[in-house]
């Protein structure tokens, strides 16, 4: 059996080593240079226990996140082996309140203890990265922690985050050396034709070919997903949205401040991450995200924006950072020239913003693998669930073989 699997970010590689694993060959197309180097790479790494889905009334989406986030660690061991446990983990999530929230700190307080119970309902001891009960919330008092003006109230979690860059390195290296996956970059696919599970692709010299017939499709394609799924005729899920997002890597010295690992609720925020090893990652929404689309297909937004650019998107973050945990500032100066300032594309489902309490990217449990026939697409959600997901579409390969 031979599969063709579109898109070379973390769920095209997990579905490509999920199969390769059961023995079947892969042909993993990729758009760009190099696999992992789009929004795989250029993201927090946050592996979701659910809490930053307090807004979401079914609890669904925390569910979904917790189950992801549960199997994330135990399945990239099986692909990638004992070297995943060398990657970089953040320090634990606090979740600080802003006094613009959306939900208030009693509201937040109740949805993250009916959280805590699901989590505490199905928890595997260790499965978490090591952690006994990743459910444990705590309302911390002021005297506990040192947050800014704009923060009402903090609660600390066992949530992490893994270094998303060494972790990109890792699967790009598996991925290469597998004798069951041919990796092709600089390859993109312009159409899909699911009936005869043929694709047309050009290469980045322009070259146009057809490959195939496979015996099954994938796709995992990231941003280019709905315009290829709308290539092979096949219905498409909407509104969505293609979201440009922009933050801070920052390099702090050993000595450096000590700055708590961070999510700011509930709305059109910020996240501080600390991966324990002198790496930052920072980020401010309103000051990062300077790309929206509806269309099938976003613009060819850059990862690196202009320098002009990119000096008022570390100024304007680490200036509302600053108001979130003081001292922080510090960190934007700590590295030479000051922080890298890089981005990534954001899919969602939902047509209006994070500031919007009724918007559609408050809930991301409507994702997954739609099969037809022996074609399949991935919405792959959050980064958290990509694993789970990639059994799930090897599971349609191969059941419907």
């Amino acid at each position: 059996m031979k599969v063709a699997v579109i898109g070379g970010g973390i769920q095209g590689t997990c579905v490509a080593m999920e199969l390769a694993t059961r023995g079947t060959e892969v042909d993993l197309i990729e758009a760009n240079a190099s696999v992992m180097d789009a929004a795989s790479r250029h993201n927090e790494g946050k592996i979701h226990l659910g809490f930053v889905y307090a807004n979401d009334p079914t609890f669904r989406t925390a569910e979904l996140m917790f189950w992801g986030a549960t199997e994330f660690a135990p399945l990239m061991r099986r692909w990638l082996g004992s070297a995943f446990d060398d990657l970089p983990v953040s320090t634990p999530f606090n979740y600080a309140v802003h006094r613009e929230t959306l939900l208030g700190p009693d509201r937040l307080e109740g949805a993250y203890r009916r959280i805590t119970h699901l989590i505490h309902a199905r928890s595997q001891r260790g499965s978490y990265f090591g952690v006994d009960d990743p459910g444990t919330v705590t309302r911390l008092r002021e005297s506990e922690h040192s947050y800014g003006p704009s923060i009402t109230e903090v609660f600390a979690t066992r949530e992490v985050a893994v270094s998303p860059g060494p972790l990109a390195d890792l699967i790009t290296k598996t991925v290469i050396d597998s004798d069951g996956i041919n990796v092709m970059t600089d390859t993109i696919v312009t159409a899909a034709d699911a009936g005869r599970r043929l694709l047309e692709t050009k290469t980045a010299e322009g070259e146009e070919q057809r490959l195939g017939p496979y015996d099954h499709i994938v796709n995992c394609a990231w941003a280019g997903r709905p315009a290829i799924d709308a290539s092979a005729g096949l219905p498409i899920e909407g509104p969505w949205t293609f979201r440009m997002k922009y933050y801070l890597s920052a390099t702090a010295p050993p000595d450096g401040p000590l700055v708590p690992s961070t999510t700011v609720v509930l709305g059109a925020f910020g996240d501080i991450v600390d991966y324990g090893n002198t790496e930052f990652y920072l980020s401010w929404y309103p000051s990062g995200r300077r790309g929206w689309s509806t269309d099938l297909a976003p613009p060819s937004w850059p990862t690196s924006p202009s320098p002009t650019e990119a000096d008022e998107i570390a100024r304007q973050t680490m200036m509302n950072l600053e108001e979130v945990y003081p001292g922080v500032a510090r960190l934007a100066t700590m590295k030479g020239d000051g922080p890298v300032v890089r981005g990534g594309v954001i899919f969602s489902l939902g047509n209006t913003d994070v500031d919007d309490p009724d918007s559609g990217f408050h809930r991301r449990s409507d994702v997954g693998v739609a099969s037809w026939g022996s074609y399949h697409s991935v919405d792959t959600g959050k980064y958290t669930t990509a694993p789970i997901f990639a059994v799930a579409a090897a599971d349609r390969v191969l059941g419907g073989q």
